[in-house]
């Protein structure tokens, strides 16, 4: 995309009563002498959705060197002036040159392939249809002078039939088949060895998350969005956790849909300000390790290098003062859904459908 194109598409915009900026992949203006800073970008967006976060409306889309359309602003007129920007992007989009086959299998995962283009563009790029395949994402949390991809590509082990696309700068995503994979436990051992191996070699953290298994390519999409959730559901309920499967977060994923409002009133039917004592961090942590352990008074203590008294007498001071025995599976439940209730809910205003 020239110059001359960029150019074009600001004038039109110009004309517009709200701001519109046209971003790349890292954030950063592509309009024309813009001294304008970065903006973070954040994760999850769908392409050709407007979402608002933070007093913008984003739009991600696909047409390099364009990525985002951000309008400055939250109220329907924005939202409409973002929707325009893209339907006119869109528009020219065969004035676009090729795209090379990440730039394609990224649109694809992003759900911008509709299935008539996703069969010709497959047999033009060589990307094989048939089989089942789940997508993982690599998301580099701390800055590297590598990229993501440079750094995955060497410590990922990929296949004939695997894919390693480039999401952004910090963000790579593995498209793996499963046709020597038993299942999405065995993707959870490997993202484990990818993340232990890249700390200790190159001291970067790196978080992971694993969609479901989809029969066929045209369907990666979903295991794709399933991926981005269950990082998202990770960072919220799991934060010291580095692996996350979107499989293994049921509950999380239940929770993550309650209303806000609804979730700090039931965990505060049991954290507050009577119990704050009880629960301090000491407490908590004893706790989360008893659940770990399945219940388990011995593994729990030895885990603790605790006495299995010292155990039982601080689970009989959480049942004195709250009524739960956590020794009880029923009460155990009942703590951990409280417990988590105060993690979650969704901002129901934040998102535009």
């Amino acid at each position: 995309m020239d110059k001359s194109f960029i150019d074009q598409v600001q004038k039109v915009l110009s004309r517009l009563t709200s701001v519109v900026s046209l971003l790349d992949e890292r954030g950063r203006s592509i309009m024309q002498d813009s001294a304008a800073e970065p903006l973070p970008v954040p994760p999850g967006l769908e392409v050709g959705r407007p979402q608002v976060i933070d007093n913008r409306t984003w739009i991600p889309m696909q047409m390099p060197p364009i990525a985002y359309i951000v309008v400055h602003g939250v109220e329907a007129a924005s939202v409409d002036c973002a929707l325009l920007a893209y339907a006119l992007l869109q528009s020219i989009g065969s004035m676009v040159p090729s795209a090379d086959k990440n730039t394609i299998t990224r649109s694809i995962l992003r759900g911008d392939i509709t299935s008539p283009e996703l069969e010709s563009l497959a047999a033009e790029y060589k990307i094989a249809l048939e089989g089942e395949q789940a997508v993982m994402l690599f998301h580099i949390s701390q800055p590297s002078r590598e990229s993501a991809l440079d750094l995955m590509s060497e410590m990922i082990p990929t296949g004939d039939d695997d894919m390693l696309v480039e999401i952004n700068r910090h963000t790579v995503a593995l498209i793996k088949s499963m046709a020597q994979v038993e299942s999405i436990d065995e993707l959870t051992q490997l993202g484990e060895a990818v993340e232990q191996t890249l700390m200790s070699e190159t001291a970067a953290r790196v978080t992971i998350s694993i969609g479901e298994a989809k029969p066929s390519f045209s369907r990666i999409n979903e295991s794709y969005k399933e991926a981005w959730r269950a990082l998202e559901v990770g960072y919220t309920f799991k934060p010291d956790t580095h692996v996350f499967s979107y499989s293994r977060l049921t509950l999380e994923r239940f929770l993550m849909e309650t209303p806000r409002e609804v979730g700090q009133r039931y965990n505060h039917l049991l954290f507050n300000r009577k119990t704050s004592r009880l629960f301090n961090e000491e407490m908590l942590h004893t706790i989360e390790m008893f659940f770990a352990k399945d219940l388990n008074l011995s593994d729990t203590a030895r885990q603790l290098y605790i006495h299995r008294n010292t155990l039982v007498y601080r689970l009989d001071k959480v049942q004195r003062q709250t009524g739960l025995d956590l020794r009880h599976f029923e009460d155990a439940i009942a703590f951990r859904m409280l417990l988590l209730l105060g993690k979650c809910g969704r901002d129901t205003t934040a998102a535009v459908t």
